[in-house]
């Protein structure tokens, strides 16, 4: 038969030329290309015998297995120009390859590499293909949405940034934060401090009382289309017990805000800058009682048009003496029985009854109360597991340096806290404590305070020695170990002290040591602050003892 003959060796010569052009030719002429070779083909099929031809059906099944093979990602199986798949030789094709070598089958596996990364641009008898989702990849996805649903707690669905009125401006600044959702305290009370009621709060510590009052502040001055006018007074002010509290405060403010003027005014400081800071205008001031009133007393701040007061850490800074100061600074802004007087806000871990009747005089009688505490009971952290060791004072400092290296490592952050300025001195330069330390107490100046936190948080130097200063309301992330050198003398230091660590829903470790005649101080501490036994007799007993 020669007319099958002929046709034979015209076919494989055509399909050399076409090898070549795949090759050889840019894609912009592929079309162009196809389109003849197309032609060729059709004349070709005129001069062929009907029955050497291959059977139309066979064709078309080639055509939905190269579809097939496409969809799936098989582009090495992929149907050649004459039908045949590269996976299954004919024999009349075979002694073809047998005859012209391995060169022609190279060729045929660029020729198909090429066509599958073309994403369509093949030769006439391959079809376009267009990427498709597969049931797998959708059900794959429905599936993953649901493991992220079931791995979710319910603290996190219940604060969802979505069940609340915060901009997705304040959202992305929190999440910058490391925060991802409302913690309890803060679910329990922002609708009341962004509806304008009256509250007092009371919260383990660790647990972002500041953010409780922050978020639900920032969003409603922000919402407000107020004029940024020089001058302006504020219309938030915030008062804490110490510097470091106030400067802390005023950062998160800083942290999750936008256009508003936020500034700190604490003693220690130089009253320059403060006073350039109320000509330009606050929004937000944040400061100790001290220079705040300072600042009414020289006619320097106007608190007239204050909106919103907050007294953090109500009890110490009432208990430190600033009762008086904080009646003459609130008087400036409130009037007995008036309508427009500002919203009043309480933040503390512990709140005595003395702290409700100094509220009433302010707040109004429908206010609302947030206890996640209790009432019979001041607990500690929950999230701290608290120890008690029995050491001789003379052996402390090495005692110290040991737990230290077990329970925080050379790298992890302590606070070792001491009754007075001259034991924390002595105990920060002392060569048993082998990783880097530093103290801070009173006597510091504020510069050099500032500068010891700042280090603190940034990891300069793993130990800070301190007194009462850095007790209350310093958050200071991830602190591994609290070590009190001795019982406190109430039950609220310890809570506050040890709630240095275990903050933000980390664990941590609070140990503090004693002599035999402080036990039953001890005793009691554990009795009032502490849901767990501290185990007094599987303390650590020196050979004095």
């Amino acid at each position: 038969m020669p007319s099958k003959v002929i046709f034979e060796t015209e076919e494989q010569v055509m399909e050399d030329n076409m090898n070549a052009v795949a090759e050889v030719k840019p894609m912009k002429n592929k079309t162009k290309e196809d389109k003849k070779l197309k032609k060729k083909k059709q004349q070709l099929e005129e001069q062929e015998d009907p029955d050497c031809g291959p059977p139309a059906p066979k064709k078309k099944k080639n055509k939905d297995k190269l579809a097939a093979d496409q969809v799936n990602g098989h582009a090495d199986e992929a149907a050649d120009v004459n039908g045949n798949s590269n996976g299954v030789e004919t024999p009349k094709k075979k002694s073809k390859k047998n005859t012209e070598g391995e060169k022609k089958t190279k060729k045929k596996e660029k020729k198909a590499i090429a066509e599958a990364a073309n994403n369509g641009h093949s030769t006439p008898n391959t079809p376009v293909q267009t990427p498709i989702q597969t049931p797998s990849q959708s059900s794959d996805d429905s599936a993953s949405d649901s493991e992220k649903e079931k791995d979710e707690t319910p603290e996190q669905r219940e604060g969802a940034f979505s069940n609340f009125r915060i901009s997705q401006v304040t959202i992305d600044k929190l999440k910058a934060r490391g925060v991802s959702y409302l913690f309890d305290i803060q679910v329990k009370t922002f609708n009341s401090v962004y509806d304008g009621e009256d509250v007092i709060a009371q919260a383990r510590t660790g647990t972002g009382k500041t953010f409780s009052f922050a978020i639900p502040l920032v969003e409603k001055l922000q919402k407000e289309s107020a004029e940024m006018t020089r001058g302006r007074p504020p219309k938030v002010l915030v008062l804490a017990p110490t510097r470091e509290l106030a400067i802390q405060v005023a950062k998160d403010f800083k942290d999750i805000s936008k256009r508003l003027s936020i500034a700190c005014f604490y003693g220690g400081s130089s009253y320059n800058p403060q006073i350039d800071a109320i000509r330009n205008g606050i929004d937000i001031l944040v400061g100790t009682p001290g220079r705040i009133k300072d600042h009414i007393q020289n006619n320097k701040l106007n608190l007239t048009k204050l909106k919103h007061a907050v007294l953090d850490e109500v009890d110490q800074m009432l208990d430190m003496g600033f009762a008086e100061q904080v009646e003459e600074i609130l008087g400036s802004s409130y009037k007995k029985d008036g309508d427009t007087n500002p919203q009043t806000l309480l933040f503390s871990a512990t709140c005595p009854p003395w702290v409700y009747d100094v509220a009433k005089k302010y707040m109004r009688p429908a206010c609302k109360h947030v206890d996640l505490i209790g009432k019979k009971t001041q607990k500690a952290a929950t999230t701290v597991e608290h120890l008690a060791i029995a050491c001789h004072w003379s052996q402390r400092a090495a005692v110290i340096g040991d737990v230290i290296q077990v329970y925080s490592g050379s790298h992890g952050r302590t606070i070792i806290f001491c009754e007075t300025k001259k034991e924390a001195n002595e105990l920060s330069m002392n060569t048993s404590i082998k990783q880097s330390t530093q103290s801070l107490h009173g006597d510091i100046p504020q510069k050099q305070r500032e500068m010891t936190l700042k280090g603190f948080r940034n990891g300069l130097f793993e130990v800070l020695v301190a007194t009462n200063v850095a007790a209350r309301g310093l958050d200071i992330p991830e602190v591994d170990l609290v070590v009190q050198c001795s019982p406190p003398k109430d039950v609220e230091s310890y809570i506050h002290r040890s709630g240095r660590t275990g903050r933000a829903g980390r664990t941590g470790i609070c140990i503090c040591f004693y002599q035999r005649k402080e036990e039953d101080q001890l005793r009691y501490v554990e009795n009032k602050a502490v849901s767990v036994s501290l185990n007094l007799d599987e303390g650590v007993k020196t050979s004095t003892e």
